[in-house]
């Protein structure tokens, strides 16, 4: 079976090394199982007045686990390849959430200002 590394932002590895903790080396299973059940569940329909999103929650759903420039860039074999990354995640972002792109585009730009000079973000 290949090994697979799933990224999570920093601050909610605390939660990933009690569950570990909590249920043992043996817990990979567990959270394979999760996800396949989260896979094959219908998804929730929204409410009318859940259609207004946070930006900041969706900022933090596209580009939450970007902490560092250096560390994103260390997951990729070169900076194209982040910048790729990042174009893909933008545009995902205004298919998804059109009327809040430009608020989490602009703190993303804040956040990041070596990122935001990237064309087409």
């Amino acid at each position: 079976m290949p090994d697979y590394k799933i990224y999570i932002p920093e601050a909610k590895a605390p939660v990933m090394y009690q569950f570990k903790e909590q249920f043992g080396r043996e817990s990979s299973g567990m959270i394979l199982s999760f996800m396949e059940t989260s896979l094959s569940r219908d998804p929730v329909p929204q409410k009318a007045d859940d259609q207004k999103q946070d930006p900041g929650l969706i900022y933090d759903t596209f580009f939450g686990d970007i902490e560092t420039e250096h560390q994103f860039l260390s997951l990729f074999s070169d900076r194209q390849s982040a910048e790729t990354a990042i174009m893909n995640r933008s545009a995902d972002l205004f298919s998804k959430h059109p009327d809040i792109y430009l608020d989490v585009i602009a703190q993303f730009k804040k956040n990041h200002p070596n990122f935001a000079q990237i064309k087409g973000v």
